[in-house]
């Protein structure tokens, strides 16, 4: 017998940032994190999405995208102008395409990007290669491919061209950055993308290591994410002629998850 439905589940949703080589911000990915009260506490600093997705049944991770939906809908009402990534796996993507309500929110939504998880893309096949085209037919957010590299990457996957950008695993780069094969991998993804970003990026000398690469985009802990509400806020602040209306926090509390 499978582990029951949590009744009650606390999240927290953050924006981490992706930064340009220049500096400047060029987009955001949405983080979801357990409150560390609610049992699993590891979630609450865990370095990659993908962890949610080992705790969560099916039905859970769709009742949670669709939370995930619900904030990027409030921070774009808000006045928000930029990019922000979202981390799904096939399960997720099934939901998309049986759903044509789910269908039309992500219309509304011209400037999320789709972040193919590495729990789908480790046993790419045809079969998951024709789902991921039955996405972009279907939606205007384009498509990024999360953590080449990590160990059950191909460039098969690339060849498609289904993807805007590719993130390069944080371990490929600790591990080969400043080597012949960091520089051949970089070669080989852009010629299949529009561009690399960097994960992994957390101390001044990975910034060293990683100046005057092939690269769109560098991601990692040396610089601080930062709540949804706060953002929301903000944005709202700064841009209020833009704000439809109040929009709810960013900490989400269901009495009733499904």
């Amino acid at each position: 017998m499978g582990r029951q439905l949590h009744l009650r589940q606390h999240y927290v949703f953050l924006l981490d940032p992706i930064h340009a080589p220049s500096g400047k911000v060029m987009a955001w990915e949405l983080l979801t994190r357990f409150t560390p009260d609610r049992g699993m506490p590891e979630l609450a600093e865990a370095s990659s999405e993908h962890h949610l997705f080992d705790c969560l049944l099916e039905a859970e991770k769709w009742q949670l995208f669709q939370l995930q939906l619900k904030q990027l809908e409030s921070l774009y009402k808000s006045g928000f102008t930029q990019l922000v990534s979202l981390n799904i796996d096939g399960d997720i993507i099934r939901g998309i395409l049986n759903s044509e309500a789910i269908q039309q929110r992500l219309d509304r939504l011209p400037l999320l990007r789709l972040e193919i998880s590495a729990l789908f893309t480790e046993r790419y096949r045809a079969a998951d290669r024709l789902l991921l085209q039955k996405l972009a037919g279907i939606t205007p957010a384009l498509l990024w491919l999360d953590d080449f590299a990590a160990g059950g990457s191909t460039l098969s996957m690339l060849s498609s061209g289904l993807f805007e950008y590719v993130k390069i695993s944080r371990d490929f780069f600790w591990k080969y950055g400043e080597g012949y094969a960091f520089d051949t991998l970089l070669n080989h993804v852009n010629d299949f993308s529009s561009g690399v970003i960097v994960q992994g990026i957390e101390t001044e000398r990975h910034l060293q290591r990683a100046a005057h690469k092939q690269i769109v985009g560098l991601q990692g802990r040396h610089w601080q994410a930062r709540a949804m509400a706060d953002v929301i806020d903000h944005t709202t602040k700064v841009f209020p002629s833009r704000t439809i209306k109040k929009q709810p926090s960013a900490t989400v509390s269901y009495p009733n998850f499904l």
